[in-house]
């Protein structure tokens, strides 16, 4: 179920050692993001960091997260929880970048994989592309804190937000460590108890409420982060690909400007 590549430990970077997670629903990945982690792979290697990959194939997404965040706590060895979708590309640089932040949860703002194609073409996108109306209208995985006189900031692609989806999407230990008082924990599903000796299974991404409204796995572990008192943050100019039935690629600081939301 894992796999690993040590790195030598003549690099600055030994101190780093990563737990790329992948979940699948049938061990199908798209061939983009196949080539997408070879490079992952191929650059952390480069600079010196450590990293293990772990895979599990699941129609229960939540539940698979929660193995993966328990295994990872489970092994202190490990300093950082990558997640990774299996129908992103992304460049080479994207996930260093996380990894360069030193954030306590950091994500990629992603556009999702759907499109409304009953959206409406107005006078306000005349001259653009259709690729450029698409990252515009499409909808983003994200979205960013605004203070109190309702400006946000975004700085060299930095932005804290209020949640970010797990699609490209980095852990640190002491983020994770927090939220153990903010959730319930369980006896591990049998199918997970021999990867967990210690019979610990928190349930780290199950879904709660807000205000009426059912959060999915992933709004809700970034609530657990912010209620531990961590922040939560969002790289927003880096161009994902997700694949679905179309294929929609999009850079959400290029969307904001496009939309007005944002001087270039």
């Amino acid at each position: 179920m894992t796999s690993s590549n040590p790195a030598p430990s003549s690099t600055p970077n030994t101190a780093l050692n990563i737990l790329i997670a992948l979940p699948t629903y049938d061990n199908s990945v798209h061939f983009d993001f196949a080539m997408a982690l070879a490079r992952l792979m191929e650059t952390l290697k480069e600079r010196g960091i450590r990293y293990e990959y772990i895979h599990t194939a699941s129609s229960h997404i939540i539940r698979a997260r929660n193995f993966f965040a328990n295994y990872f706590l489970s092994h202190p060895e490990f300093t950082h929880l990558l997640f990774l979708d299996t129908d992103m590309d992304f460049s080479r640089e994207a996930v260093l970048r996380l990894i360069a932040g030193n954030k306590p949860v950091a994500g990629i703002a992603c556009p999702y994989r759907y499109f409304d194609r009953e959206k409406q073409i107005t006078s306000a996108d005349v001259g653009l592309t259709l690729r450029e109306w698409q990252e515009k209208t499409v909808d983003y995985n994200t979205a960013i804190l605004a203070d109190e006189a309702g400006s946000s900031f975004v700085s060299d692609g930095w932005a804290e937000v209020g949640h970010i989806g797990t699609g490209i999407f980095l852990v640190r230990r002491d983020a994770l460590e927090a939220i153990v008082a903010h959730t319930e924990l369980y006896r591990p599903p049998a199918q997970y108890a021999g990867y967990l000796p210690d019979g610990k299974f928190y349930a780290f991404f199950d879904t709660v409420g807000e205000k009426g409204v059912y959060l999915s796995e992933d709004l809700s572990f970034c609530q657990r982060v912010r209620a531990a008192g961590k922040s939560v943050w969002a790289l927003v100019d880096e161009k994902i690909v997700h694949h679905g039935g179309s294929s929609i690629s999009g850079t959400y600081l290029r969307a904001l400007e496009m939309r007005g939301h944002r001087q270039k």
